[in-house]
């Protein structure tokens, strides 16, 4: 199969001359951060349990002690499927009044390599004794199980897609080194030549960049896959070009013209991350007088608002919650005045922002004109309300509709006749499954849209009153059994999706 001959723009991952027996495991949204406004993502357990599991699927392929030859697994591909890193989500903006879409700015570099290196050390070292690092992260724990692996003969290829949270890597090539080296722990001449030729067929840069970009997508017909992180959806985290806008959908030829700028350049979901909320985590921190009564369920809450989805809903917690307290105790009265004056600071910084109208688009532009006609009435029942109606407005989507499903492109008629028929996202961080049927071809009728959610802690509404932290994650698995005889083939090719809901005392510490 040539370039010639496939869609515009598709670029299918390379493949091999060898029949081989595949491993594809692909996770999501995993939001490593430098921990400056919280730890967003999963315990140091759950990345222990979930890589000894992966270990166990590559070596038992079928689920039995003794795996017979023509299924043992030769090749593993481990698919971060986007906002593996989270480079936003980070005081370091706020302090020094720069933020992610200040591209231009002297100091910009300098800050994206400052959060890079925090969450080197914290996501991708073990922790020695006395440290002051929290825990040993998922890089750690992933180089690691790598490491195994390749000790005992399987080949293992990472591929990083790139998401909405860590596209500064795109344009920071130091920050994009350190990812590779100290994350992925591949050094450039360990990076293939055939990985860094697809790579720049499907973004359309160059082959001899040492660091590649990250790629946009995954596609694969013999895993019958296309996967990527699926910000191309979202109106709100992609960036209207020349050549695209977002209700143009799945187009990768006019991308690749263009560089794939439509999703390295700043667009409003990062001003909303970056210029909102972690403005105002930062500012209720270093005001927070731990000597009045209150402070520590504050800081408490501090430490877990980015674990709300939307995150909006963070901020209407912690003001109800202020208010609650203040009403309850006079002595926390002066907390929730000071909660409330730095929500309303944050809010008129993140409006008073150019980028913040640049970016807008459509009923986002308008909805911001209301917000910024009535925030200049200083009402907390009015805070409140705005709040809460920017929370609904930016609800994750519970379901995909059939008519959004059958604009994706593996369930495309001229991709289908490709052998693809799953298609996988995150972004949403809501996990869901659906299912198609098409006539066409007769023999692989079944398509499937998996999205894997976020693997990382939340903080959900318990059944009756108050909110509850516990930790979620989902993995996909595929296996491609190649060398399975032929009169096997039937059991050559499944998939399983592995859900992982974690409890523990450390969550439940307040």
């Amino acid at each position: 199969m040539t370039e010639e001959t496939l869609p515009p723009g598709l670029t299918l991952w390379p493949a091999s001359d060898a029949k081989k027996n595949r491993l594809c495991v692909l996770i999501s949204d995993i939001h490593c951060t430098d921990c400056t406004v919280g730890n967003q993502t999963a315990s140091e357990t759950d990345w222990k349990m979930f890589f000894e599991q992966m270990e166990f699927a590559v070596c038992n392929p079928g689920d039995t002690m003794q795996t017979p030859t023509d299924q043992r697994i030769d090749e593993l591909l481990l698919i971060l499927n986007g906002d593996v890193i989270d480079l936003i989500r980070s005081s370091k903006w706020a302090e020094a009044g720069v933020y992610p879409w200040n591209r231009d700015h002297p100091r910009f570099e300098e800050l994206v390599m400052a959060i890079m290196r925090d969450i080197v050390t914290i996501h991708a070292r073990d922790r020695e004794e006395g440290s002051r690092q929290p825990y040993s992260g998922f890089f750690h724990w992933m180089r690691a199980s790598v490491a195994a692996l390749r000790e005992k003969g399987i080949a293992v290829s990472i591929v990083p897609i790139v998401g909405n949270h860590d596209k500064e890597l795109q344009v920071v090539p130091a920050a994009r080194r350190m990812l590779y080296e100290e994350c992925l722990g591949l050094t450039a001449d360990m990076i293939p030549d055939r990985y860094r030729a697809w790579v720049a067929r499907q973004l359309g840069t160059k082959a001899e960049e040492r660091y590649p970009a990250l790629p946009f997508y995954f596609a694969d017909s013999g895993l019958r896959l296309l996967a990527t992180h699926g910000q191309w959806r979202d109106k709100d985290n992609c960036r209207a070009t020349p050549r695209w806008r977002p209700s143009h959908g799945w187009t990768p030829q006019a991308w690749r013209e263009e560089q794939f700028k439509a999703f390295s350049d700043p667009c409003f979901g990062d001003t909303v991350a970056a210029g909102m909320l972690s403005r105002f985590i930062w500012s209720v921190t270093r005001r927070l007088d731990e000597s009045m009564p209150g402070a520590d369920r504050i800081r408490c809450l501090l430490d877990e608002m980015d674990l709300y989805r939307p995150s909006v809903a963070a901020v209407v917690r912690l003001l109800s919650e202020s208010r609650r307290m203040a009403r309850a105790e006079p002595g926390a009265r002066g907390l929730h005045d000071m909660v409330l004056r730095c929500f309303r600071e944050s809010l008129a910084e993140w409006i008073g922002h150019r980028a913040t109208w640049q970016s807008a688009r459509g009923k986002t532009w308008f909805g911001l004109c209301l917000l910024f006609a009535l925030s200049r009435v200083k009402c907390y029942r009015l805070n409140i309300f705005l709040m809460r109606r920017m929370a609904c407005a930016q609800e994750p989507e519970s379901t995909i509709a059939t008519r959004m499903l059958l604009a994706l492109p593996a369930f495309r008629a001229d991709y289908r006749a490709l052998g693809l028929r799953l298609h996988v996202e995150g972004h949403t961080h809501v996990a869901l499954e659906a299912d198609l049927q098409f006539p066409r071809p007769v023999e692989k009728r079944n398509a499937t849209y998996i999205n894997l959610g976020a693997w990382r802690d939340a903080i959900l509404p318990k059944r009756n009153h108050g909110f509850r932290r516990r930790g979620v994650g989902r993995a996909l698995f595929i296996f491609d059994l190649a060398r399975l005889p032929k009169d096997r083939q039937d059991d050559a090719y499944r998939f399983y999706l592995r859900d992982m809901t974690s409890w523990s005392d450390r969550m439940d510490r307040w």
